[in-house]
């Protein structure tokens, strides 16, 4: 702070008031100092109760003595102390500071990449101004399990893939390179052909697995070269599994599950009759090709009837649920549940998917009532979508749900198969809608596995 208090024989007197020793050090750190011990010693006498200032003069020091393990690990400490007092202040409420905290580690230069990570997605939490959620400000960190996360999975050979374009009646993501049907110990067929999956050692159906089964067998027919009678098999076994689809939907649209599951999240094991918004949405996708392929109303009857069930609330027997279990507030925010669990689960990739195939079902022409609805639907979700998904990033990396946040002392679950398929989700909604959003998580998640 400088306050001109006089003039002497034309030269200026500066007085320099300063009533914060903070103040003096900030404007000391502008000094050139000469030796790395030097930047040392001066950061050493910076007050615990200015980091900022500390972790300005220790990003200048690195910069210049870059192997020095004092430097970097000073960079690390001071960076953890602003982010762990920036969610303090997000906690109050303190939107502004807590930003201003974020910002300042994200733009550091030196401060650690999963440091970085998680600032950036607390910053993005902070900008929606909202502490509805208060549970992810209070989660330890894990720098060096998001490390091994990200190097296990491209050490593993996991891979993603990108679609640079979507259409209802075309290709369904590719899913016939990502998911593979062999008759072996966990797939059977039936003398139908339609694949079964081994549980516990006994073969059930499983209608994601017929649906998806389904899409693949659309996208070979779609891409085959093969002889005419090669192709109409191929048809044919795609139509087979939608024509299952229709025979084991129940009278409300229910496409059941006829074996127990137990969810981890869950005390209790489901029963024999459960359900699934996944199943539900991804129907829509396998009928609305099978409608365009045939021009058979069975498909516009059945689909309708699907999404009778798809958007049926939690409440009343159906998989439609919302965020009020995150928050009372949040009570519009609708969320089609993979799994209906208790707590809830919010499982992203069943979200996504059947935002799809409500997004497939508004296409349907001549079918005005439902496509509406179907269209209502998808931009409802979309909405949850937008909100919800910074709460899945953990900060360098991507969880499978919200269990962490639902039952407290449940530590996040990461499933590297899903993801890639989270990437390819939102690549296609990204497509499908133009929203810069989706796009944003899109790029900001494949970042965190190309660092291998």
């Amino acid at each position: 702070m400088f306050k001109k208090i006089s003039y002497i024989s034309s030269l200026f007197l500066i007085l320099f008031i300063c009533t914060n020793t903070c103040m003096v050090q900030a404007f000391q750190t502008t000094d050139n100092y000469q030796t790395a011990d030097n930047y040392y010693d001066a950061i050493n006498n910076i007050s615990y109760s200015d980091p900022y200032t500390a972790l300005d003069l220790l990003s200048k020091a690195h910069s210049i003595y870059p192997n020095d393990e004092r430097f970097i690990n000073g960079l690390n400490e001071k960076a953890e102390l602003i982010l762990n007092w920036s969610r303090g202040t997000n906690l109050k409420g303190n939107y502004t500071d807590a930003c201003q905290g974020y910002t300042t580690i994200i733009n550091t230069q030196g401060v650690s990449e999963y440091i970085k990570d998680k600032a950036n997605i607390l910053y993005l939490i902070a900008k929606q101004k909202d502490i509805s959620i208060k549970d992810v400000l209070n989660q330890p960190e894990n720098f060096n399990l998001i490390e091994q996360y990200q190097k296990y999975y491209m050490d593993s050979g996991y891979q993603y893939q990108s679609i640079g374009y979507y259409d209802t009646f075309d290709n369904y993501l590719s899913i016939e390179n990502a998911v593979s049907y062999t008759d072996d110990t966990i797939i059977k067929f039936d003398v139908k052909g339609i694949p079964m999956v081994n549980y516990s050692g006994s073969y059930y159906y499983n209608p994601v697995t017929i649906d998806q089964y389904a899409l693949s067998y659309y996208n070979i027919y779609l891409n085959s070269k093969k002889t005419n009678k090669e192709n109409l098999y191929i048809k044919q076994e795609f139509l087979n599994a939608a024509d299952w689809l229709i025979d084991n939907m129940d009278s409300i649209g229910a496409i059941r599950y006829d074996f127990n599951y137990k969810h981890y999240l869950d005390d209790n094991e489901f029963q024999p009759g459960w359900i699934s918004a996944m199943a539900q949405g991804q129907a829509l996708s396998v009928f609305s090709r099978a409608y365009h392929l045939t021009g058979n109303k069975k498909y516009i009857s059945a689909g309708n009837l699907a999404l009778n069930f798809l958007t049926t609330k939690t409440s009343q027997g159906g998989p439609m649920d919302n965020l009020s279990f995150l928050g009372n507030q949040m009570a519009d925010y609708i969320f089609f549940q993979l799994y209906i669990t208790d707590p809830p689960s919010y499982t992203l990739n069943g979200h996504m998917f059947t935002l799809i195939g409500l997004y497939d079902w508004s296409n349907i022409s001549n079918n005005k009532d439902y496509s509406d609805k179907a269209s209502a639907y998808f931009k409802k979700g979309l909405l949850t979508l937008k909100y919800i998904l910074p709460y899945y990033d953990i900060g360098g990396f991507v969880c499978y749900d919200l269990g962490y946040l639902t039952r407290p002392g449940t530590p996040p679950t990461v499933n590297f198969d899903y993801y890639g398929i989270h990437l390819t989700l939102l690549d296609a909604l990204n497509i499908i809608t133009g929203e810069n959003d989706f796009k944003y998580y899109r790029n900001l998640w494949t970042s965190y596995i190309q660092k291998y």
